[in-house]
Order: structure tokens, then C-alpha cells, then sequence
């Protein structure tokens, strides 16, 4: 077993346009986490690995809960898994730059999150860096959303300083008459060697729940290692609603960094600005 997660803290603050104040101080900056990892060696050319990821930034008299946790099977194949998550957007693989903001921007401004279960298959490579997947999405239970089921084809392809990925998604069920029944999710980064770039784009929703209806989505990130110091930058945008932040985290050690971020987020209720500075430790 091999056991890996972070801690950080620092300062921080969160505050919407309307000027009330949402978060702000000093604080454990919400990245106290620790994944256990199990890896099993079954013959015959198979794995199994067994992982969960355990929050530890309840109150004091609060109890450990558990983030994403998953059971692999994997071999000449390909591999089968079963994950218990959160829903994803592939358009998010193109913000490059690791963001520590108090509010996660990307799904609380332009995207939404649900927690699911997640059953998938992928391939084996079927030519060199690309490989093929499909897997069945559910909604757990008591989670108010407007995608109950979905299934999602999807396509990586991964050589060299070039990587894309795609995903159809379509829903089998949906809460919400007048739901849209699918949607494309593409996402493509490059390695440029000074810096890493990415471009992400998903179709419009056309859900009666949501205040960016009809609008496609577009979004962005850079990154930039100078030594010891990464420059970076993220984005997204749908519709009126638009975040932004830019940061430079400096490496102390291989595990050890200060990282400090700002960043606006538009549109919506989490409208406002936020930051953070502070020393992070991942092991």
C-alpha cells in the first residue's frame, strides 16, 4: 500500500461583488488530504488497484470523509473500473496551470458537479498514444441535478508533447423535461518545451436549470517553468458567465512550494474575487 496526499495553509479570501463577505483569513486553505493506494498483482498479466482519497479538513469535531475511491482491473485488455467521484468536464484538461483558489472557478462558474457512480471500460493502445473508451454514468441518489444517467464514448491521444481528448456524452435519463440529450467535450494540450498551453471547448446545455443555457463553453490555461518558479494562467467562459486567475507557485523542494493566486470569477452567484497565498507540502 502506498499512501499519498497534501497539506497546506495559508491566507486566503473569498468575497462576491455585492461586498458580503463569503471567506476570508487565515485558513487550512481546504487541501488537507491523504490517498491510499493498493495495488495487487493477480498473474497472468493482470492488476487489480483499489484507491480512496480521505478529506481531513472537517472540524475538529468532525469526522474524516471520504473523496473519490475506485476499484481497476487492468491487463492486455485494457482496463474495467468502477469509481464512486464527481461528474467532469473533458474541457478542463485545458487549464493547465494547478489552481489552489478557495472556490474551485471552473465548475462554479461555468460548469456543474455531481456526485457519481462510474462504471468504465478503456482500451488497450489500438495505435501508438490513442486509446478508446466508454463507460456508464449515474447520479447518486438524493443529488439534484439535471442529468441522472448518462454514457460517454470518449478518445485520448497522447504522443510526443501533443496531448487531445474527446467525449461524447448522452443522457438516457434526465430529470428536467426539455433536457438536452447529449453533448461534445473536446480539450487538446501542448508542451512547447518553455510552456505548456492548453484550449478546451464544450457544446452549448440547453437544461431549463441552468443560467447558461444555449452557450457554448470555452476555456484555456498556460503554464510556464522558469527554474524553481511556474507562471501560469487558466480561464473559461460560457456565456456571461467568465473566471480567470493567474498565479506563481516557487518550489522549495520536490514537495515543498509557495503558491500564490488570484483570480475573478463572473456572472452567476459565486460572482467575486478571490486569492491565496500559502506553503503547501505534497508527499
Amino acid at each position: 500500500m502506498t499512501l499519498s496526499g497534501t497539506f497546506g495553509a495559508g491566507y486566503q479570501s473569498f468575497e462576491t461583488v455585492t461586498g458580503a463577505l463569503v471567506s476570508k483569513g487565515i485558513a487550512p486553505a481546504t487541501d488537507a488530504n491523504i490517498k491510499a493506494t493498493i495495488v495487487e498483482d493477480l498473474g497472468g498479466g493482470l492488476k487489480i488497484t483499489a484507491a480512496g482519497d480521505f478529506n481531513l479538513n472537517g472540524a475538529r469535531s468532525g469526522n474524516l470523509t471520504k473523496g473519490d475511491s475506485s476499484v481497476t482491473l487492468a491487463g492486455g485488455f485494457g482496463s474495467l473500473a468502477f469509481a464512486n467521484t464527481r461528474s467532469s468536464n473533458t474541457a478542463i484538461q485545458a487549464n493547465v496551470f494547478a489552481s489552489w483558489m478557495p472556490v474551485t472557478a471552473f465548475y462554479a462558474t461555468v460548469d456543474a458537479r455531481a456526485a457519481i457512480d462510474l462504471l468504465s471500460y478503456t482500451s488497450p493502445e489500438v495505435m501508438p498514444g490513442l486509446k478508446f473508451g466508454i463507460a456508464r454514468l449515474e447520479v447518486t441518489e438524493n443529488t439534484a441535478t439535471s442529468i441522472n444517467t448518462q454514457t460517454i464514448l470518449s478518445a485520448t491521444y497522447a504522443v510526443g508533447p501533443l496531448s487531445l481528448a474527446g467525449a461524447q456524452k448522452t443522457m438516457s435519463g434526465v430529470i428536467t423535461a426539455g433536457d438536452e440529450k447529449s453533448n461534445t467535450e473536446l480539450a487538446a494540450t501542448y508542451d512547447l518545451g518553455v510552456a505548456k498551453v492548453g484550449l478546451g471547448y464544450g457544446s452549448a446545455l440547453t437544461t431549463s436549470t441552468t443560467l447558461y443555457t444555449g452557450k457554448n463553453l470555452i476555456s484555456y490555461g498556460i503554464s510556464a517553468p522558469m527554474g524553481a518558479i511556474t507562471f501560469g494562467v487558466n480561464g473559461a467562459k460560457r456565456g456571461d458567465r467568465n473566471f480567470y486567475d493567474a498565479g506563481v507557485n516557487y518550489a522549495l523542494s520536490k514537495r515543498t512550494q509557495v503558491r500564490a493566486q488570484l483570480g475573478k470569477m463572473e456572472g452567476g452567484t459565486n460572482a467575486g474575487n478571490q486569492y491565496r497565498v500559502g506553503l503547501f507540502h505534497t508527499f
